[in-house]
């Protein structure tokens, strides 16, 4: 049996579709609140013959990361555990929340695998683990973690969640860990980056000078899959398709969903302005700001990822970003209730 956790989020989604496709039945881990629904629209966007048949194939099982009696009952006869739940935020007041969600619940969950004598592990992670690479050099696996001020706290909560794994691999639990670059396909416009392309159709005037890696959720799953069917144990795996600017990426988005381009450059000045101002507006009216110094910052910084290792360790072709683009433009089409009129970019 296969347990995923963050089954409702952009790449668990998907990740359940890659499996049930497969013939599996799947336990997938979700909160209370969390929202399924989209899970089986999406199930009905890749399959409109089979994907409510298809969905049926996953057992909902209600849980925490941080509620190890949760973790036991769901993990009870599982042999294969897929980790896609994580906390994504870049704002301070989020900052412990998440460092207990991303790294204390990792700790927890593989634990509880070490106990259930799970056969392997697979743990969705992000590039923004890896760490800064040198200046103009392409990032790979082998690049050395470094204490940076640098580092975004959700960079380094999810270090901290690969630590437990690798933690847990020395005491026996054979794992695998993926880093997937900026993820980009249908999903919640509100937890994803989704919300860059509701942005986008929606008229966003500024266009940031940052440079980053970008990868089709599909292949995402697709990946996790052939990995766990591998015998590769104890190793990591950057997942990049392509490396663009925001612009590239802005503008794929525009012409997908018949809006214009954001036109108008802003450069590291204006955006070291922009969230001093959006800050003084959150303490004045008490709304939180939709735009943080991590995320200002980081639009700013260019990285290349590369893609090398995984291609030669499984049989994988990355879909172009112009695909994935346009998969996400024309689910959202389809599925217009997921997108609000009045959404606003959150950072």
């Amino acid at each position: 049996m296969i347990l995923v956790t963050g089954g409702s989020g952009l790449v668990g989604s998907h990740l359940l579709f890659e499996l049930c496709s497969k013939g599996e039945m799947v336990y997938a881990l979700k909160r209370d609140a969390s929202n399924t629904e989209m899970v089986k629209r999406l199930f009905h966007w890749y399959d409109p013959e089979r994907g409510e048949e298809l969905f049926l194939n996953i057992k909902w099982v209600e849980g925490d990361l941080n509620d190890i009696v949760s973790l036991q009952e769901a993990m009870t006869g599982v042999k294969y555990v897929y980790h896609c739940a994580a906390m994504v935020s870049f704002m301070p007041e989020d900052r412990q929340v998440m460092m207990k969600a991303n790294v204390e619940g990792t700790a927890n969950l593989v634990n509880v695998a070490l106990l259930n004598d799970v056969e392997k592990f697979c743990h969705c992670s992000s590039v923004a683990a890896i760490g800064a690479p040198y200046r103009n050099k392409h990032v790979t696996e082998s690049l050395v973690w470094k204490t940076s001020k640098r580092h975004s706290w959700y960079a380094i909560s999810k270090y901290g969640a690969e630590r437990e794994v690798w933690r847990a691999s020395e005491e026996g639990l054979p794992v695998v860990i993926v880093n997937p670059s900026v993820v980009i396909g249908p999903g919640d416009p509100a937890r994803s980056s989704a919300q860059l392309y509701q942005s986008v159709k929606n008229g966003m005037k500024f266009y940031t000078t940052g440079v980053t890696g970008f990868v089709d959720a599909r292949d995402v799953a697709t990946a996790m899959v052939k990995l766990m069917e591998s015998g590769i144990v104890n190793q990591r795996f950057i997942l990049n398709s392509e490396n663009l600017s925001y612009k590239d990426l802005f503008a794929l988005f525009a012409h997908y969903s018949g809006s214009k381009p954001p036109k108008y450059r802003a450069g590291r000045i204006l955006t070291e302005m922009a969230w001093r101002m959006e800050k003084m507006r959150s303490i004045m009216t008490g709304q939180k700001p939709l735009l943080s110094r991590e995320t200002a910052r980081n639009a700013t910084v260019r990285r290349y990822f590369s893609n090398e290792k995984v291609k030669k360790a499984i049989d994988i072709d990355f879909r172009p970003i112009r695909v994935a683009a346009e998969n996400t433009s024309m689910f959202f089409k389809k599925y217009p209730v997921y997108l609000s009129p009045d959404f606003r970019m959150p950072s």
